[in-house]
């Protein structure tokens, strides 16, 4: 079994996926120095949560949180001119859309802007997706094939979830829900891009039994 990723260096492509590589590990860095420093303070002050020393802490991380969230929606989003609309229509529309996220920002506070910027995100990758499922809307890939792209939009669908959930969510009662539809995703999405030969292969013996039954 072998796995083969035909990105060619030094190509718009390339540098995305680095790009969106460094942001998705620097976040990670960010999440665990959250959890680490909550786990701490709820240990040395149990009732921490009770008091301002919480809000401060969702202040933050917030702040530290905010620009590479940024940085990897539009990573995300520059993944799609190939798929559905001209890349500089998609520069100019993200263009609009971080200048709103920026004035909601001024006007109220940096979580309801970051809360917006991804729910936008969401709408427009699961739009991704289910164009993608259905094999509409001229969708093209890095990696062709049906379940490799389709892998490749629920992996990108499911990473905007995770952060929302991550930065949104984390007080709300569908905080738990919403993690395990961004995991199912990205698990499902993973498998589906990095092993589509073993999924088709299942998959047309799921259909060759149904149909001799």
């Amino acid at each position: 079994m072998t796995l083969e990723l035909n990105i060619k260096p030094k190509t718009y492509d390339f540098y995305l996926m680095i790009l969106t590589s460094a942001v998705l590990a620097l976040i990670g860095l960010v999440c665990l120095y959250g959890i680490g420093y909550y786990t701490y303070t709820n240990e040395t002050a149990p009732q921490w949560t009770q008091t301002q020393m919480y809000g401060d802490y969702i202040d933050s991380m917030n702040q530290l949180i905010y620009p590479f969230v940024v940085l990897l929606l539009v990573a995300l989003g520059l993944c799609i001119p190939k798929r559905i609309v001209p890349r500089q229509s998609l520069l100019a529309a993200g263009t609009g859309i971080l200048a709103v996220t920026f004035f909601i920002a001024l006007i109220t506070n940096i979580g309801t802007s970051l809360a917006f910027l991804l729910a936008i995100s969401i709408v427009v990758q699961a739009a991704v997706m289910v164009l993608t499922m259905l094999g509409r809307g001229g969708l093209t890939y890095e990696r062709e094939g049906y379940f490799v792209r389709t892998g490749s939009s629920m992996l990108h669908l499911g990473t905007v979830i995770f952060v929302f959930d991550f930065v949104s969510m984390r007080s709300s009662e569908l905080h738990i829900p919403v993690f395990w539809v961004a995991t199912i995703l990205i698990t499902v999405g993973t498998v589906l891009s990095f092993y589509p030969g073993e999924v088709g292969s299942i998959a047309r013996l799921l259909r060759s039994g149904g149909r001799s039954s």
